[in-house]
């Protein structure tokens, strides 16, 4: 994706759980991002990303088919910076080869993630 200077990033939203996803979209729309899903499935998400890349992502450790594991590997793979906010805590078990990721267990205030989003978004400018 070619980032334009005065584009809004685009974040890549992985959430199954339908009320979550619908004020995490809102307040990320309203802190000034793009928002492409919320994605109910992994299946659904790589399926965007064979035509798009995001600016960054946010990951439900696993959705209704499965860990988001793929489509973390195919983030790091094109250097784009995630995090994850599950309800599962971070045990290493799910998605273990990102330990360095950032993870973020539910619930949170929405202006926790979106301040996590504009700080890993600083290093990519």
């Amino acid at each position: 994706m070619t980032k334009q200077a005065n584009a809004k990033p685009l974040i890549l939203l992985l959430e199954d759980e339908v009320l979550i996803a619908l004020t995490l979209q809102d307040e990320l729309q309203d802190a000034g991002f793009a928002v492409a899903g919320p994605f109910t499935t992994c299946a659904a998400a790589l399926g965007w990303l064979g035509a798009a890349t995001p600016s960054m992502a946010i990951l439900d450790a696993a959705l209704k088919d499965g860990p988001c594991r793929e489509i973390a590997l195919e983030l790091s793979r094109r250097e784009v910076p995630f995090l994850i906010y599950s309800g599962h805590q971070e045990n290493g078990q799910l998605l273990a080869e990102f330990q360095h990721i950032t993870w973020i267990e539910k619930p949170v205030p929405s202006v926790v993630l979106v301040q996590a989003c504009q700080k890993l978004l600083v290093g990519c400018v």
